[in-house]
C-alpha cells in the first residue's frame, strides 16, 4: 500500500511540473541593466544574458529562490539583489554577477571554474559580455 502511495505521489508531482512548464516560457535573451536603479548611473554598458546558451544549468543555481517561492524573479527583483550601492554584500547586484570566489553563485564565478576546468570558453573580458 505504501508503493502504490509513493507512485501516485510521483506521477501527480510529475504531472504538476509539466503543467508549471507547459504555462511558462523561458526568453530566448534579456536584458540586464543598472540603469533601473534610480539615481545610478552605470559605468558599464547593460548585459544581454543568452538563456539559450545556459539550458545546461538548472534555473535554481542561478534563479537560487525558486526552490521556497516556485517563481522565478528577475536577479534584481526587490528583496533579492537590490543593493547598488555596495560591493560584497549578498544582496550586492555586482557580487551577485562578479564574484570570483562562490563559482555557483555568479556568472563570473562559473566563467572562471568552466575555463579553469578546460570545459569551454566563458567570457571573462568586462567587455565580452558590456559590450557597448
Amino acid at each position: 500500500m505504501r508503493r502504490i502511495g509513493m507512485l501516485v505521489l510521483v506521477a501527480l508531482m510529475l504531472t504538476a511540473g509539466a503543467a508549471m512548464a507547459e504555462n511558462f516560457e523561458i526568453p530566448e535573451s534579456v536584458v540586464m541593466s543598472a540603469s533601473k536603479f534610480e539615481g545610478y548611473t552605470p559605468k558599464k554598458a547593460d548585459v544581454t544574458f543568452n538563456h539559450a546558451s545556459h539550458m545546461h544549468i538548472a534555473c535554481a543555481d542561478c534563479h537560487h529562490t525558486v526552490a521556497s517561492s516556485l517563481a522565478i524573479e528577475s536577479c534584481t527583483t526587490e528583496g533579492c539583489h537590490d543593493n547598488i550601492a555596495t560591493r560584497g554584500e549578498t544582496n550586492s547586484v555586482y557580487t551577485a554577477f562578479h564574484t570570483g570566489t562562490d563559482t555557483t553563485k555568479s556568472c563570473v564565478g562559473c566563467h572562471r571554474a568552466l575555463k579553469k576546468s578546460g570545459q569551454g570558453d566563458a567570457p571573462l573580458a568586462c567587455n565580452s559580455c558590456h559590450v557597448k
